[in-house]
Parts: C-alpha cells; structure tokens; sequence
C-alpha cells in the first residue's frame, strides 16, 4: 500500500468516526430536546387546568346573588322602595 493511499485512507477512516459522533450527538440531543417538550406539553396542561379553575372561581364570584348578599352583609345596601326611586329627565332644566 502506499503512502498516499494510507494517507487517504486514514482521512476517510477520521471522516467516518466524525460523522458517527455526529449522528451520536445529534440523536442524544433530539431525545433531550423531546424530554424538554415532554415536560413543557405537562406544564402546559397543568396551567390549562389552573386556568379553568380560575375562571370558574371568577364566575362564582362573580354572581349576582353573591354580590348583591354581600352588599346586604358588608355594606348594609338594600333595594330601594318605590318612594325612594327618582326618575331624572334628561334635557330638562
């Protein structure tokens, strides 16, 4: 064999072994990658089911008997009686 086909030879043998590094990175780096997706689809879920629960608490909280017994209890508020309903005119001096 000679020397230029040893040369050869030994370059293509070190561009195999690179590129088979190559291939072994980029393969752990897609299953890393997956791992972290993974967990961010599971983050994602969990924030979803958070963001339910919030508007559903928002809509309790929210109703109309709740807030109008709230102002009963908390700030003594009443419906007004008929006698103490004013109707003001718009336009008229």
């Amino acid at each position: 064999m000679s020397r230029g086909r040893a040369f050869a030879l030994a370059v293509l043998a070190l561009v195999v072994l690179t590129s088979a590094i190559g291939v072994v990175y980029a393969k752990y780096l897609s299953r890393k990658l997956f791992v972290e997706l993974d967990g961010l689809r599971d983050q994602r879920d969990a924030l979803d089911v958070e963001w339910g629960q919030l508007q559903l608490e928002e809509s309790t909280l929210g109703a109309h008997g709740r807030v109008e017994r709230l102002a009963a209890e908390r700030l003594g508020m009443r419906q007004p009686r008929p006698d103490e309903v004013f109707v003001l005119a718009p336009g008229k001096k």
